[in-house]
């Protein structure tokens, strides 16, 4: 089995996102709901819950983030869903990391591995390593499914 997952640097960066900035807003945000004449509390505290639950959501499945490739499936653990292809069926592997595959009963399905959507393109510059990986991680994902780029 292979597994890819992010660089260090990305899951840092993403920990600082979800894990500090999201909840620190939530906590923020819910506090306001206390504060003496403050108005739409009842809102302003729904919101603040719903920051905080969807931090430390994507925070605790942040270590799980990845594609496990075996010899028979690949399946993708991403920050809020996870989902499973079967080898066999993948009929494409785009560049925009989409999967395309059709299941046992002849179904066809069509998911995006959102770890390897690419958030900037390979331009050359400086920053360029900090993404590169991304597409690298395709085309290897690509290669063991057989598939076409379509």
């Amino acid at each position: 089995m292979t597994t890819l997952r992010p660089p260090r640097l990305d899951r840092v960066l993403a920990f600082i996102v979800f894990g500090l900035v999201w909840i620190g807003t939530g906590i923020s945000l819910a506090t306001v709901a206390f504060v003496p004449g403050a108005s739409a509390r009842v809102f302003v505290l729904v919101v603040g819950t719903a920051f905080v639950a969807g931090g430390l959501w994507t925070t605790i499945r942040l270590g799980r983030v990845a594609v496990h490739l075996s010899h028979d499936a690949l399946r993708y653990d991403g920050f809020l869903v996870s989902w499973t292809a079967p080898r066999a069926g993948i009929s494409a592997v785009l560049d925009d990391a989409l999967v395309e595959w059709h299941d046992a009963s002849g179904a066809e399905h069509r998911r995006q591995i959102w770890m390897l959507t690419s958030a900037w393109r390979d331009d050359g510059t400086i920053f360029a390593p900090l993404w590169r990986w991304r597409r690298e991680a395709l085309l290897e994902v690509r290669r063991w499914a057989g598939a076409p780029a379509v």
